[in-house]
Parts: structure tokens; sequence; C-alpha cells
């Protein structure tokens, strides 16, 4: 019975790890200062969820310079690759 309950208990912690992990996302967006590569890091478990709600944000560029962001066209882990051409070339030509 023991061996039962430490592996329970081994499988649980283990997906509340998961749901806390956190992961770092590239979003290629358009704004009213002209498309852009924004980053984030986000909770795997709400990905798709900070994604959605990103349209209408305002964000401040490193000049401080306001802007509203109109429409995310893509979001990407960090390390992966855009798949729309203009994206590619942005994320080539962008500082991380």
């Amino acid at each position: 019975m023991k061996p039962l309950m430490i592996l329970l208990l081994a499988v649980f912690s283990s997906l509340a790890v998961y749901a806390s992990e956190k992961q770092d996302y590239k979003c290629y967006i358009n704004s009213t200062d002209g498309d852009k590569i924004v980053f984030y890091r986000w909770q795997v478990s709400e990905y798709k969820l900070k994604a959605a709600s990103l349209p209408g944000r305002i964000n401040v560029s490193k000049d401080n310079k306001k802007y509203y962001i109109r429409d995310v066209h893509e979001c990407v882990l960090i390390n992966e690759t855009f798949s729309m051409g203009q994206a590619q070339k942005l994320d080539r030509i962008t500082v991380y």
C-alpha cells in the first residue's frame, strides 16, 4: 500500500509542477506603431488565454512611447520559428 501512495504522490506533485511551469514566448503582432515582435513569460496552462487577451492592450516601447496591440498574428515558444515569412524576417533582426 505504501508504494502505491508514494507513486500517486509523485504523479500528483509532477502534475502540479507542470501546471505552474512558465515558458518564454514571442508574439508577432500588429500595433499602432507597426508590426513588432514582443516577448512574454506565461504559465503553460494559460498560454492560449494570455495570447488571446493581447489585442487592445497598451504596451510601452523602449523609447517610452505607448502603443496599442491591434492584432496578434502568431505566438510561439521563444526558441521556435514563426510560420509567417514577414515574422521570420523581423525575428532575424530582433534582439532578444
